[in-house]
């Protein structure tokens, strides 16, 4: 499974498709990370909790 920005979505899924994984699991949260105070970082790691999970256990 990948965690990726909304920004880089694309790019993590083809770089993906050329590594021989096209079927990768990939959770996005918001972008950027970068940047931002580390509340902020918390709460957007903690809106894809559950979505995380769920990639995780299908």
């Amino acid at each position: 499974m990948v965690v990726t920005t909304s920004e880089f979505r694309t790019l993590t899924e083809e770089v993906a498709a050329n590594l021989g994984m096209g079927d990768a699991r990939v959770v996005e949260v918001a972008h950027p990370l970068g940047g931002i105070d580390a509340a902020a970082v918390e709460e957007r790691a903690n809106s894809v909790v559950e979505e995380t999970i769920r990639t995780l256990t299908q």
